[in-house]
């Protein structure tokens, strides 16, 4: 065991409103991690290892291959997390490189809505499985983390007195950030709190 890891790059690629992408999903994701390699000042041949989360599709054998890495060594997926995934990710590749299974391992996330229908958005729900506690969400709807805790969320509100108002702060303050951050899909489209 070698004890420490640390993040050394980042990397990201286009951000594009749902349906509006002009890359596939697959390309984005190897444009992301391109931008990450040169961040890190390595190549793209030095990566080793691929953990992404809640099913990707972009598969590591897949980007290893495209992306020409010498000897994909390491691999991981985070399943579930309720909502946690990016940070369940970053746990696997920390044990990773720790543990001395690779030395350079990738935390990605391909996603382009409209290639393959919206993130989290119940489809055809009578062809969905629903055994087990999925049986008490998929029927109704309730199939990513954000309706989820939108649950949990109101009856808070409700037990709390906190009023659609009160979230209006939240949504506002995100597209303030978002005027500081040129990649962003609303840079350049402020948001009143009339307009919400």
């Amino acid at each position: 065991m070698r004890g420490t890891s640390a993040i050394v790059g980042i990397g990201e690629s286009t951000y594009y409103k749902a349906g509006a992408a002009t890359e596939s999903e697959f390309q984005l994701t190897c444009t992301a991690i391109r931008r990450a390699a040169e961040d890190a000042g390595i190549s793209v041949k030095d990566i080793d290892g691929f953990v992404s989360y809640a099913n990707d599709r972009n598969i590591p054998t897949r980007l290893a291959t495209a992306l020409g890495v010498r000897e994909l060594r390491f691999s991981g997926l985070a399943w579930d997390g309720g909502g946690n995934g990016v940070a369940g990710a970053l746990a696997v590749a920390d044990a990773a490189v720790t543990a001395g299974y690779a030395n350079y391992v990738v935390c990605y996330r391909g996603l382009a809505q409209g290639q393959f229908g919206r993130f989290g958005q119940a489809r055809e729900r009578g062809r969905m499985r629903a055994e087990g506690h999925e049986a008490f969400r998929i029927p109704f709807g309730v199939v990513a983390p954000a309706t989820w805790y939108a649950i949990i969320a109101r009856r808070f509100m409700y037990e709390h007195g906190i009023t659609e108002n009160s979230l209006a702060e939240i949504a506002l303050v995100s597209y303030d950030n978002a005027q500081r951050n040129p990649r962003a899909v609303r840079y350049g489209r402020p948001l009143t709190k009339e307009e919400y």
